[in-house]
């Protein structure tokens, strides 16, 4: 259907659209002030829009109405000129090729027309027409707005844009987009990108000023001293008859000479060539990187347009009036001239404005910025950040190491595979890790890694725990998508697309922890999620399978825009949850393979007593440990039919109880043995029993831990006792929960 026309005393051009109403409303669902959110103006010729209660087009009547372009959908764009014959060589201009190839014209019926799809750029843009009338070159330029389906335009857009800027200035920033968002000059720092896409905005009055100025350039009558011989005096004054009266018998004398003369030669003119060679110097520097990193991508007429300026600029810089001017050296007071005469303030305030920063403010400036997917990711990561900071009660992380922003192609990017990390540290010793733009590549040098191809999820959170094994990290991955299974079909409630969360069982089959004191890699992720900018009710979002999915499975979505504080509470939930549950819990929550089951997260602890003395020190100073029991054996290790001692898979960790003092460490348990007394230590040692042919249980001890350095732990204990690797590493009061003996 038409959505939009403009016609023209030269030609008509009418823009459709399929299916817009369903488009319109789930935009309109969005944005509260829909119906007075943006304009439409051509600089030739009269609007009508599409009504959705007439069903027609009509007549644009209000200086502000409602959106028609909307993101990542199809338009054609016809264009029928009513006098063929007089028409020549039309075409819709722009910088991007990819632009101007979709646009053909039909001579025989003097039609113009191609598809426009805006994609993700979001912003204002502009649809030019150019063609030859009576031998003159005609420009219409229709003005409109490309509007977003899933954010509120005028908060959420805004918001990502800052939130982005207070922490990768400028990485927003981006070149030859088809959409633009106006702003304000700034005291920010200058870039070559900045620069060209002002200049790209003033350049014509700046040259239009520069050829005003070097046709009438301001002059100012100075004054100026000369020594010449009498007859070429001027004008004569009383001191200078009087000199001469003294001198007259001396022909070859030189008399002191003053009179006032018109020159060009001033501040103002002093700063015009400045600005004129400075401003040519930057334009040449930049075109040729354009020309160099961009051929392939812009248009042979906007090429032309910039060697054409290049030309302008070249000769009015050669021109002969600047012989006469000085070399600039400063504004060292106000000039009027600068700031009010024709021409001259045209050029200071168009130097100004393409040698300052900016701000995104409402104003006449354009420039371009990344398409809102990028945005949106970069935007969850740090908004990720914001919650844990907010869970945590701190200002700032207490570490923050982000990617340097790299100039590539002159425009703004993260460095590519080098991560941003930012880190908290907890009361309890345990330690968050949020990275954004993680990648798992094959190297074998990689504990973690995956076995196929690179991974590259958006963000990882790692969690590193003590409260079970020492620096236990748990991995949860988060992928920001700025899609909606609505995008394909209309009229669907905001869901993630199946697409983006079959991506998060991927990673989690993908990626794998690698053990060397184990045979076959393990999953190294626990969960894995989709963040993306989805509404709704919270408790209809509860009922819905994406978030259903959370608690079954681990993989699920949850929705995230800004200025949603409702919705966002689901993500808050979610890592209160996780940076709050203990180790334990979390894992046992893990599903396991079909026909297995994983072992115990929480095993047992046995703990034994180590007797003053010979055995203390033993503990003390030997490597290789073991411990011997006495003639009684722990019960939970004695099998009572054949009266053998059986591994219990459950028992893992055995810590020694010194006598009087406590328990301060443990060990991990590598294997059980029975052999007589008399060869559990060899003959001569301080513990060697050689009569006692008794059977003994040797348990093999391993690796050590420490549960607190330099303090011991009691419990309630005869020879033996039972606790959970939980309780060991958790003393409560300085005293280890034991287990009841049944």
């Amino acid at each position: 259907m038409q959505v939009i026309k403009v016609e023209h005393t030269d030609f008509t051009l009418v823009v459709e659209c399929n299916n817009l109403v369903p488009t319109f409303e789930k935009a309109r669902k969005k944005q509260s002030e829909i119906y007075n959110a943006t304009t439409y103006s051509v600089n030739q010729g009269e609007i009508s829009i599409y009504n959705f209660e007439s069903h027609q087009l009509e007549k644009l009547s209000t200086v502000k109405t409602y959106p028609l372009i909307f993101e990542n959908k199809d338009y054609f764009v016809g264009i029928t000129f009513k006098d063929k014959t007089s028409i020549k060589s039309p075409y819709i201009y722009s910088k991007l090729k990819e632009v101007e190839e979709k646009f053909f014209y039909r001579e025989e019926l003097g039609f113009l027309a191609g598809t426009i799809n805006f994609g993700n750029d979001l912003g204002k843009s502009n649809l030019i027409l150019k063609y030859l009338k009576d031998n003159s070159l005609q420009e219409i330029n229709f003005e409109f707005e490309v509007f977003p389906t899933k954010l509120n335009y005028k908060s959420d857009y805004e918001k990502i844009v800052s939130d982005i800027e207070k922490e990768y200035p400028y990485l927003v920033l981006d070149f030859l987009k088809k959409t633009f968002t106006t702003f304000k000059t700034g005291n920010s720092p200058n870039t070559d990108l900045i620069w060209w896409q002002v200049f790209g905005g003033l350049y014509k009055d700046f040259i239009n000023s520069s050829k005003f100025i070097l046709n009438k350039p301001h002059s100012r009558i100075i004054r100026q001293t000369k020594y010449v011989k009498a007859d070429r005096i001027q004008k004569w004054t009383s001191a200078l008859e009087e000199e001469y009266s003294q001198f007259n018998t001396f022909p070859n004398k030189n008399y002191r000479s003053e009179y006032k003369t018109l020159s060009t030669n001033t501040s103002e003119n002093r700063f015009f060539k400045h600005a004129v060679f400075q401003t040519l110097r930057r334009y040449k520097k930049v075109k040729s990187f354009v020309d160099r990193r961009f051929s392939n991508s812009i248009s042979d007429n906007f090429k032309s347009e910039l060697s054409n300026i290049e030309k302008q600029l070249e000769i009015i810089s050669v021109n002969p009036f600047f012989r006469t001017i000085d070399d600039f050296q400063g504004i060292k007071q106000e000039s009027l001239v600068l700031q009010k005469a024709t021409g001259y303030s045209t050029i200071y305030k168009s130097w100004i404005m393409m040698n300052s920063g900016l701000k995104f403010l409402d104003s006449i400036q354009k420039i371009e910025l990344k398409n809102i997917a990028d945005l949106y990711q970069i935007w969850c990561f740090l908004e990720i950040k914001n919650v844990l900071q907010k869970l945590l009660g701190k200002e700032n992380p207490d570490d923050i190491d982000l990617a340097e922003i790299q100039i590539d192609d002159f425009v703004f990017k993260i460095e590519r595979g080098v991560k941003s990390k930012v880190s908290f540290n907890k009361s309890d010793g345990e330690i968050i890790d949020l990275f954004h733009d993680f990648s798992y590549d094959t190297s074998e040098s990689q504990l973690v890694k995956s076995f196929t191809v690179n991974q590259r999820p958006d963000i990882v959170l790692r969690i590193t725990k003590n409260d079970l094994k020492e620096n236990y990290v748990l991995t949860y991955l988060y992928d920001a998508k700025y899609r909606l299974a609505s995008d394909e079909k209309d009229g669907s409630p905001d869901l993630p697309t199946e697409d983006s969360i079959n991506q998060m069982h991927r990673y989690r089959d993908a990626i794998y922890y690698v053990n060397k004191d184990k045979s076959k890699p393990e999953k190294e992720v626990i969960g894995a999620y989709i963040l993306f900018p989805g509404s709704g009710e919270i408790e209809t979002i509860k009922k819905l399978d994406y978030y259903k999915s959370i608690e079954s499975v681990n993989i699920g979505a949850f929705p995230l825009r800004p200025n949603d504080y409702s919705n966002r509470t689901l993500l808050e939930d979610h890592l209160r949850t996780i940076i709050g549950l203990d180790t334990e819990t979390i894992l046992n929550d893990v599903s396991p393979q079909k026909l297995t089951t994983y072992e115990n997260h929480n095993p047992e602890v046995l703990i034994g007593i180590v007797n003053k003395g010979n055995q203390t020190e033993y503990f003390e100073k030997e490597n290789n440990l073991f411990y011997h029991t006495g003639k009684v054996k722990p019960a939970k290790l004695k099998d009572e039919d054949s009266g053998y001692v059986k591994i219990k898979t459950d028992i893992k960790y055995f810590a020694p109880y010194f006598s009087g003092k406590g328990v301060k460490e443990y060990y991990d348990i590598v294997d059980f043995r029975i052999i007589p007394r008399n060869e559990v230590f060899p003959t001569g040692h301080s513990l060697d029993k050689p009569y006692d042919k008794s059977d003994r249980l040797i348990i093999t001890l391993g690796k050590k831990h420490i549960i607190k350095e330099n303090r011991y732990f009691t419990c309630s204990i005869t020879v033996y006792r039972y606790t959970t690797l939980k309780n060991i590493r958790n003393p409560k009061e300085n005293k280890i929960e034991v287990l009841k003996v049944s």
